[in-house]
């Protein structure tokens, strides 16, 4: 990422638009301004460059087009997204940004793209207010990035949850991540960048442990170990058993 956009001055807007799902054009040549895309939670996305570039944006993350690229858009979760594109004296790479939380960007960039719309006469205004608030997430998530031990923090009211009950049935991504205060995107992917597996494989994961546990203390059957360990279905837990460890439950139980 550039230093320059530290010191950004936005000349003119062109645009400020969304682009509905499965709509907007797959080919762009020559693209005629610099391009500040904010996707959905629900959109992934491929940008293929002329140079060979694949720029890989997932659900909420932030991205840059620069001024002057070709590229193909590969879309491989149909979802939408917000574009503000712009002139600016400025020259970088294209670039992606996680972001923790996307909630109040989107504000930003809906009341931007709704102004624009409508021809308000602050659309401008909105415009570049939405560009600046983009710039100061990207420094945000890149400070970040230079600290783990901070940007982990976010998952300690998940992992207090996990810790107390990874087997009950209110356990979910959905929850784990509202109880961190971010998107299931994100958190999804902090989470994996902490443990190296999906929040999902680590709570499987430890109810397959804790079943093998009840199991060899000789004081539980295979249908209370299942329940015990989170499974209402005693068919789901011993294929999901021994598919993990190898052999039916109740043959390790023998």
């Amino acid at each position: 990422m550039n230093p320059a956009w530290k010191t950004l001055s936005v000349k003119g807007i062109s645009t400020a638009i969304y682009v509905a799902p499965g709509m907007g054009d797959i080919v762009h040549k020559s693209r005629a301004f610099h391009g500040l895309v904010l996707n959905t939670e629900d959109s992934v996305k491929n940008y293929r460059f002329s140079d060979g570039t694949v720029l890989h944006t997932d659900g909420c993350s932030l991205f840059y087009l620069p001024k002057g690229s070709t590229y193909v858009v590969e879309v491989l979760t149909i979802g939408g997204c917000y574009a503000i594109n712009f002139d600016a004296d400025l020259t970088d790479e294209p670039f992606a940004v996680s972001l923790r939380n996307s909630t109040e960007l989107i504000k930003s960039f809906c009341a931007a793209t709704s102004a624009w719309k409508r021809g308000d006469d602050a659309k401008n205004i909105l415009a570049m207010q939405a560009i600046y608030d983009a710039v100061h997430h990207i420094f945000e998530e890149k400070r970040r990035e230079y600290l783990p031990s901070e940007r982990y923090k976010v998952l300690a009211p998940a992992e207090e949850a996990l810790k107390n009950d990874y087997t009950g049935n209110e356990i979910s991504v959905a929850r784990l991540a509202s109880l961190s205060g971010v998107s299931e995107v994100y958190f999804r992917r902090i989470f994996r960048s902490k443990y190296g597996i999906s929040p999902k494989e680590y709570i499987l994961r430890r109810r397959i442990e804790y079943a093998k546990d009840l199991l060899t203390s000789g004081q539980f059957s295979v249908s209370e170990a299942a329940r015990l360990s989170g499974y209402s279905e005693l068919c789901h837990f011993s294929r999901e058993f021994k598919r993990r460890v190898g052999v039916a439950p109740t043959e390790f139980s023998k």
